[in-house]
């Protein structure tokens, strides 16, 4: 795509000044800025162009999906993260493990796993990131909790606004703003449910995906 163009010949010239010979200190600082700009602005684009296609209409690849199974996926590929900041990652056991849905399974898991790496990418080192499933009867709810610092009251009702800044900091020291939990209200909405958040300032916030256990048209 066009706008990964650019970023990429950045990319390159940041690998080039690596490999001319060893960098000072000050150098491999200014390389590591590079690097970690880059990687902010590379999953900007990847959610930009998920945002497209999700709007744009796309029809819903939909299947018979088993929730854990899906939640060990999405705790798996975020497992290196998690560890690095010393969180536990724990899947609580509160309905039948063999439970199924009707949904499109990728889109699912990409809204799954935009919830727990915002929980990893906002809990404090040596913290617990709890994910849940509850079976309502006619749909299911997944809830991801952290303990982080929390969303500030006036901030709740817009968290899923796109390009929403909030006010609290992720592990660089950065204030959120992108697209990540927009996904997760545009994938929910796709499928017919709905996302939510609750959040107490100070003592973490609990992200909510709830779908229906069957769609409409499912061939």
């Amino acid at each position: 795509h066009d706008l990964r163009s650019p970023l990429s010949q950045v990319k390159g010239y940041s690998t080039m000044l690596q490999m001319v010979g060893e960098l000072n200190d000050q150098q491999k600082a200014y390389t590591n800025k590079i690097e970690k700009g880059l990687e902010t602005m590379n999953q900007m684009v990847d959610n930009l162009l998920d945002m497209g296609r999700i709007e744009g209409g796309i029809e819903l690849q939909i299947e018979t999906v088993k929730p854990y199974d899906l939640l060990d996926q999405v705790m798996a590929m975020l497992q290196p993260q998690a560890t690095q900041k010393k969180i536990q990652l724990m899947r609580e056991l509160t309905t039948a493990q063999d439970i199924e849905i009707e949904a499109d399974q990728a889109l699912l898991q990409q809204a799954l796993f935009n919830l727990l790496d915002n929980a990893v990418k906002y809990s404090p080192l040596n913290s617990q990131v709890n994910l849940r499933l509850v079976d309502k009867g006619d749909s299911v709810v997944f809830a991801v909790q952290d303990h982080g610092v929390g969303i500030a009251p006036l901030d709740l009702p817009y968290v899923f606004e796109r390009f929403h800044k909030t006010g609290r900091k992720d592990g660089h020291n950065q204030k959120s703003v992108g697209l990540g939990l927009t996904i997760v209200k545009s994938i929910a909405e796709r499928h017919k449910g709905r996302s939510w958040v609750e959040s107490v300032l100070g003592k973490g916030s609990t992200f909510f995906i709830e779908i229906p256990k069957h769609q409409p048209g499912k061939k």
